[in-house]
């Protein structure tokens, strides 16, 4: 029951802490049962459940997932979480408190996360759905490195069938959320009422779908080291000289300005933010001191505050 790659078998080895995201459904699951397997890293293995309270079971899901970690003799980590939407939906909202959590650990930790390839079908059809720009079609990577931590998706070549079927060959229990049937959620009703429709037309849409996202992302490493060959010839000191920005195109300049910030981990302007950048930044008058403040909705990297200081573009945590 071994899904990890070479490379990331070694990551698992060099980590200070192994922590599993483990909701006691079934992917997460077969992504703890995987990883514990192995007796050398057992030791430095926890399981992280997160409480949502956003059902009646929540409590009686927490107390299965104690009771099958002291079953595999592994610590059990819980936290509970306030989901506040604040103009967002539930998934998102969620989403952004676990992140938080996963920020809390220490340096030299890895996360294991038990996404599977029909999850990676459905971002991908969310992102469509939304706008995606050429990045988002990359999807969610095996090992991504976010914050102090790495993520680790070890399940991502497996399809929702094919873990239920590894896991009833071990007979091995897991909770069923109910709340994965409401259609009302947008991930719940692409799983549920799209995917179905294109897989039945369509069948080897996962092998497709994964040979497109390596592809992509192949693409985007090429197309980010171009950026960046771009990006050295006006940068200065971290900040942006608007002077030599002014000699690229808007389109080259707004790619250059994105990558510039993602680099510091500072939210990524949106194509309406980027059009008020371009207006206050290159359009105004040479005397001019705009400032812009923003943020994302999905609050994945920190609000902004952009300025022009002796004609260089300057960013700035905004605290607020």
């Amino acid at each position: 029951m071994n899904f990890f790659t070479d490379s990331e078998k070694q990551i698992l080895i060099n980590s200070k802490n192994i922590i599993v995201a483990y909701s006691g459904g079934a992917d997460s699951t077969l992504a703890l049962l995987s990883v514990t397997e192995n007796a050398k890293l057992k030791p430095k293995v926890s399981a992280l459940h997160i409480n949502h309270n956003k059902s009646s079971l929540s409590d009686s899901w927490e107390k299965h997932c104690k009771d099958f970690c002291k079953k595999l003799d592994i610590k059990f980590l819980s936290k509970e979480v306030e989901v506040k939407e604040q103009g967002q939906g539930f998934e998102a909202a969620a989403r952004n408190e676990r992140r938080v959590i996963f920020e809390s650990f220490s340096k030299g930790s890895t996360i294991i996360l038990g996404h599977h390839a029909d999850d990676q079908i459905e971002t991908i059809l969310f992102r469509i759905f939304r706008g995606t720009a050429i990045k988002g079609l990359s999807g969610m990577s095996r090992v991504t490195k976010y914050k102090n931590v790495v993520l680790v998706r070890p399940l991502l070549h497996l399809s929702k069938k094919e873990i239920l079927q590894a896991l009833n060959k071990e007979k091995v229990n897991f909770i069923f959320d109910q709340s994965n049937e409401d259609d009302n959620y947008s991930r719940n009703y692409i799983r549920n009422q799209i995917v179905p429709l294109v897989r039945e037309r369509w069948g080897s849409i996962d092998k497709n779908v994964n040979r497109m996202t390596r592809i992509v992302s192949d693409q985007n490493l090429l197309y980010e080291q171009l950026l960046r060959d771009k990006m050295l010839v006006v940068i200065d000191d971290q900040n942006l000289s608007i002077e030599k920005l002014k000699k690229y195109s808007s389109f080259l300049r707004s790619e250059i300005i994105r990558l510039w910030l993602s680099d510091m981990s500072f939210a990524v302007p949106n194509e309406r933010q980027m059009k008020e950048i371009e207006k206050s930044f290159f359009e105004s008058r040479q005397d001019s001191n705009p400032v812009i403040k923003f943020n994302r909705d999905d609050e994945q990297n920190s609000a902004v505050i952009l300025s022009k200081v002796n004609n260089f573009l300057i960013a700035e945590k905004s605290n607020e």
